[in-house]
Order: C-alpha cells, then sequence, then structure tokens
C-alpha cells in the first residue's frame, strides 16, 4: 500500500513550462496543488525558446511575464527585421499593429522551467521533484495515481489529473493514446551562438533559397539560431564538421559585420524533423492534456510556446468559474483542437513556402 494519501484539487504531471505555468496560476488563486517532476534538473532541447506577440499577451493575461523576464532573463523583442542575400528590410514594429502587446519573447527554455517550477513552489504548490507516475486507474470517474518520490510511494486522489509531460506523454497513454506524426516536410535545426552583431531589440529572419535563418538575441552575447532547411540539406549538415558547417551557413546568409566577431556556440547542434503530431486521446475522466501532450505544432512556425500559454490561460479560467469540473476536459480539449487546427492549416500552407524553390512557389 501507498505510505502517504493525498486529496489536492490538481495533481499536474509534468513539473515544465506548461505544468509549472498553470501551476503557479492556480496555486496563486487558491487552489491546492501538486506538480509531480521527473528530472532533476532542465536541458537545452534546442527549441522552444521564442513566443509570437500574441503568446506575450497570453503571458502577461496570466501575470506570469515577469516570471519569463526578469526571473529567467527572457527579453521582449519589439522588432522583427528581414534579410534577402545578407541586405535588411525595414525593421517591423509589433506596436504599429498590435499596440497592447510590447513585442515578442526570446527565453532560454530550461531557464524557464526552472523559473516556472520556483515560482510555483512559492505560490504554494507542492512540487515532487525527482518524482515519477506509476499508474492512473479510475474508480468511476476518480482519478486514483500512484507517484514514486523520495523512495515512497504516493496515492493521489484528485479532483483533476492535468497531463503536461511532453510530446511522449505517459499520461495519455495512460489514457489508451498516442501521439501520430505527420510524414516531416522539412527540417529544423539549432544552437545557442555566441557574438553575433545584429540589433538585441530584434527577432530576425535571413531567407535563402530553400530555407531560412533565425536569429533570437538572448542577452550575454548568446542569440538562440534556428536554421530552417530541406530534410536533404539537414542531413549533409548532420554528417558535417559541427559546429563550423552551421556557423558557415550562417556567414552565408546573414550581414558580413553581423557574423565577424561569431565566436562558437554554447550548446551542442541538432536537427530535427519539422513534423505536426496529434494525440489520439486528449482527456478523459477527470483528466485532461495540456501542451505538446495533446499536439505540437510545426516547430518552424514557432507557435508552440505561445500555444502552451493559452492553454495556461484557457484551462486556468475554467477551473476559476466552473462548479463542475466535470465537463471541463471535453470543452477544454475541444476548443484547443479548434485553435490547434487553425494553427495546423497555416502551417501546412507555408510549409511548400518554407524550402521549396521555383515558379510555382513564386507563384503562391
Amino acid at each position: 500500500m501507498p505510505n502517504r494519501f493525498a486529496i489536492p484539487d490538481v495533481l499536474v504531471i509534468g513539473g515544465g513550462i506548461a505544468g509549472c505555468g498553470l501551476a503557479s496560476v492556480l496555486a496563486r488563486a487558491g487552489m491546492s496543488v501538486i506538480v509531480v517532476e521527473r528530472t532533476t534538473r532542465f536541458i537545452d532541447r534546442i527549441r522552444g525558446e521564442f513566443a509570437h506577440p500574441w503568446g506575450v499577451r497570453e503571458l502577461e493575461r496570466v501575470n506570469l511575464l515577469d516570471v519569463a523576464t526578469a526571473r529567467a532573463g527572457g527579453r521582449i523583442l519589439p522588432y522583427w527585421t528581414k534579410y534577402t542575400d545578407g541586405v535588411p528590410g525595414e525593421p517591423y514594429r509589433w506596436s504599429d499593429d498590435f499596440p497592447d502587446v510590447p513585442g515578442s519573447l526570446s527565453v532560454s527554455h530550461p531557464a524557464l522551467q526552472q523559473a516556472l517550477i520556483d515560482h510555483a513552489a512559492e505560490q504554494g504548490a507542492a512540487v515532487l521533484r525527482p518524482a515519477a507516475l506509476d499508474e492512473i486507474t479510475w474508480e468511476g470517474d476518480q482519478p486514483v495515481v500512484r507517484v514514486h518520490a523520495d523512495d515512497t510511494w504516493h496515492e493521489v486522489r484528485p479532483r483533476l489529473v492535468v497531463g503536461a509531460d511532453g510530446t511522449h506523454s505517459l499520461v495519455r497513454r495512460q489514457l489508451g493514446g498516442t501521439g501520430i506524426t505527420d510524414e516531416p516536410h522539412h527540417a529544423i535545426g539549432g544552437a545557442l551562438v555566441a557574438g553575433i552583431d545584429l540589433p538585441a531589440d530584434s527577432a530576425h529572419q535571413a531567407y535563402f533559397a530553400g530555407g531560412f535563418a533565425m536569429v533570437f538575441p538572448q542577452g550575454d552575447d548568446i542569440s538562440r539560431v534556428y536554421y530552417v532547411c530541406s530534410t536533404e540539406e539537414a542531413a549533409v549538415l548532420q554528417l558535417a564538421d559541427q559546429p563550423k558547417a552551421l556557423l558557415d551557413r550562417l556567414r552565408d546568409i546573414l550581414p558580413s559585420e553581423a557574423t565577424r566577431s561569431m565566436a562558437g556556440t554554447e550548446s551542442p547542434v541538432g536537427f530535427f524533423p519539422n513534423a505536426e503530431t496529434l494525440a489520439t486521446v486528449t482527456h478523459g475522466p477527470a483528466t485532461v492534456l495540456i501542451g505538446d501532450a495533446t499536439g505540437s505544432n510545426d516547430p518552424s512556425q514557432g507557435h508552440g510556446l505561445s500555444l502552451v500559454f493559452r492553454d495556461i490561460h484557457d484551462l486556468s479560467n475554467r477551473l476559476a468559474r466552473e462548479s463542475d469540473w466535470s465537463v471541463i476536459p471535453s470543452t477544454f480539449a475541444a476548443e484547443r483542437a479548434r485553435v490547434h487546427g487553425v494553427l495546423r492549416a497555416h502551417a501546412h500552407w507555408v510549409e511548400p513556402l518554407s524550402t521549396e524553390t521555383g515558379p510555382h512557389i513564386d507563384a503562391m
């Protein structure tokens, strides 16, 4: 038998950005929350470090923007600058069209994860780390969750289980679901790069025939670089001498003066396919998935982090205003699927524009 027994309002499986962002908001509202996080430290995943202005708006709505900036070191970027053949265009200022949003956000993914898990604990959430989900069973509609932490088995009977445990979600598996990934259309690589001399108040997008690179300043002379290309080019680059091959490509497509002091990388160089993943099951009795556990957007479109904070905003609002929580998993999942569907349709529309060339692309 378990050594401990708990009955919180919400049990969150996964203490990353989605899980601890939600836990912070719910604990601040006075709900009892337990967070289960399996890792002892967060690592660089070469993704999830940019939020579009609509995602920044969601951060503001759940009062977590200060955590992302002051505590995690994130930077608000008021401008967006595009480059063709190494020549910059006129910087676009987000506030010209979105006066209520300061700009986009560039932030270290592991730094934001750590800032949010610390913040969740400060707001009153109980954080079990390292801890592991063993299994979820249901007695009618009541989840009964076995968690292992500190060499102790915990039995938890929450009002709601939230699966925020990523693309390979164990909670989703417990619900009988899996993730179905689209056929990759192109690839994305990236690294933390030192010494790129570009304006620190702008995101930067440099086009080349067959793809583009993105540069997001993070401070301390470090930028997150993403390189979007065909799967064929990615295969060649993966076998090349790194980080030299990636840095040489950046020298080809960015202004020469911007790369003159480029000193190397501060993280491994990695490439992975650009493909959407859809969950076959997104909710169950008193159980709901959020973030990548319920479906991830094409990472080259950069909406993943914004979508996470929309999940936090929507689900926390429903939990605050609904007295009957039994309806929340299905209604939240339906709305989340609708929003993800819009981003999915957009990603599929721009996929060929990302890496293909020729008259048919010029005509689109």
